[in-house]
């Protein structure tokens, strides 16, 4: 799969450039990536079920298992890896559960490094394998999600920059 490569400090450049001629223009352009890429963001979220995939995450403490909810944020060059991300979708479950964190990564670094870490592994795959490295439920719908956020989000900033030359033209 081809996605765009976008250079975060040419694009942090660029907004800098756009609030001091319009800061409208910056606000606009984070509602329209906000509001046009949130339906798929719901999507990723629904992947990730609503019930614990194991008993042992049916508890009430901090290893127990909660809803989630998406979000949406456009931070150009603020990865803290590559740094090329513009927008990001997070899945957050609600209160301060690490359940859902930890059946959705568990098995990406490692096979389990106790008898009981590989039991858990073992289980959550026969239910719901990974692939790769991401994770098994909200990463795994936005694996196949992510070529039309990338799309929206392209279309959203050519329409930007569109807007933004006909006004400088005026």
């Amino acid at each position: 799969m081809i996605t765009p490569q976008v250079d975060a400090q040419y694009l942090r450049q660029a907004l800098k450039e756009l609030k001091d001629l319009e800061e409208n223009s910056i606000k606009d352009l984070r509602q329209d990536l906000r509001t046009k890429i949130s339906p798929l963001a719901k999507q990723v979220s629904a992947s990730v079920p609503v019930e614990p995939p194991l008993s042992g995450f049916g508890n009430n403490g901090a290893t127990a298992w909660s809803r989630v909810r998406s979000s949406v944020s456009f931070t150009p060059g603020r990865s803290r890896k590559t740094g090329y991300h513009l927008i990001s979708i997070r899945v957050n479950p609600q209160g301060k559960k690490r359940g859902v964190y930890i059946a959705e990564l568990a098995g990406s670094r490692s096979g389990g490094k106790t008898a009981q870490g590989r039991a858990m592994i073992r289980n959550l795959n026969a239910d719901s394998q990974m692939k790769g490295k991401g994770g098994r439920f909200a990463y795994k719908k936005f694996r196949l999600l992510r070529p039309d956020a990338v799309q929206i989000a392209t279309r959203i900033l050519q329409q930007t920059v569109k807007k933004v030359n006909k006004k400088l033209e005026i």
